[in-house]
């Protein structure tokens, strides 16, 4: 058994995304489809008990991040249970939770209990209107007060994805920079990917990183942050209003070089690289609780990935075989 997940190109693994399901309470328009779609059926959806295999092999092998994601991780059933096994494992360093909040009143204190402090919550837009046409008709309001019920369980940092779509929110973006500062929040601007639904993708909506940066230095002082061990891709700074934000650009600038995350889909395939429909299917030593098949067929995945993305700026091309909610992100 190999002792560290490791590529060809030297990069080190530590770090797994688990998406627990495909479905989601929401619609949002550049991540589900609005036309009919077909769901994974329960059987092909791996139990919880699956999942904990996985991780507590990998986490033999280095990994030390799990952050659960969906779909909506939260319109799972039962699954504070995995929280709480999850967070019973004393090789995670960090546990955390991606989800667009609305249940969060409803599962906070149980996951906090459980060991999650850090929570990635999405949020395209302050505006109401915007906010329910592209959730698909969820009411900003109820997000709003779901953040500061995170805020007084005790959640930190708490960070806001926004996914900056120019012409949809971009003229927000000072807007988040102000509501980061008022509210001791870290607000994250992601720049738009391509990947499959009706909110249709034109290099014409990006607003790249470095366009982002440009916007927000027109009125703050901006001070870089040193990442921390743990820490994703953002590139992170202290602005001049004492906001905190993150900068994330899998498209106009690759951080490829330092990936160091791994995904696995609800029905237990290995996606090594999110912008790549390459998966290996990891239910075959999933189902027979085979440690060496498992880590076998990881690393013949991880000996296949390229050294970078093949996406760019200018590049309409979105065939990634799946759809955001069906990755995970």
């Amino acid at each position: 058994m190999t002792n560290k997940l490791v590529d060809k190109f030297g990069r080190f693994y530590n770090y797994l995304r688990i998406s627990v399901t495909d479905r989601c309470n929401f619609r949002c328009k550049y991540c589900m489809p609005q036309h009919n779609f077909k769901m994974l059926s329960h059987s092909d959806i791996l139990s919880y008990e699956d999942i904990i295999f996985v991780v507590k092999t990998l986490t033999e092998v280095g990994i030390e991040k799990i952050r659960i994601t969906g779909g909506e991780p939260l319109v799972r059933k039962n699954i504070n249970y995995l929280f709480e096994r999850l967070g019973g494992l004393k090789n995670i360093k960090d546990l955390t939770l991606t989800t667009n909040g609305s249940l969060l009143k409803k599962y906070g204190k149980t996951i906090f209990d459980a060991g999650v402090r850090r929570i990635n919550i999405s949020l395209d837009s302050l505006k109401a209107n915007r906010y329910e046409y592209i959730t698909g008709g969820f009411n900003l309001s109820h997000i709003i007060d779901s953040i500061n019920y995170a805020k007084n369980i005790g959640f930190d940092p708490i960070k806001i994805n926004v996914v900056a779509i120019k012409g949809f929110n971009d003229d927000e973006i000072l807007d988040f920079c102000e509501f980061a500062a008022e509210n001791k929040l870290n607000v994250r601007f992601i720049e738009f990917m391509p990947l499959e639904s009706s909110f249709e993708w034109k290099k014409e909506n990006i607003i790249t990183g470095k366009e982002i940066l440009n916007l927000i230095s027109q009125k703050y002082d901006l001070q870089k942050i040193e990442k921390s061990k743990l820490a994703g891709p953002a590139e992170n700074y202290l602005l001049s209003n004492g906001a905190k934000i993150g900068i994330i650009t899998p498209i106009s600038n690759h951080f490829c070089a330092t990936c160091d995350k791994l995904r696995l889909t609800a029905d237990g395939k290995l996606r090594p690289c999110l912008l790549s429909n390459y998966e290996v299917d990891l239910k075959p030593a999933i189902l027979n609780s085979d440690k060496e098949m498992l880590l076998d067929l990881i690393n013949k995945s991880l000996n296949l990935k390229a050294d970078k993305h093949p996406v760019c700026k200018n590049d309409k091309n979105n065939d990634f075989g799946r759809n955001m909610f069906e990755i995970g992100g």
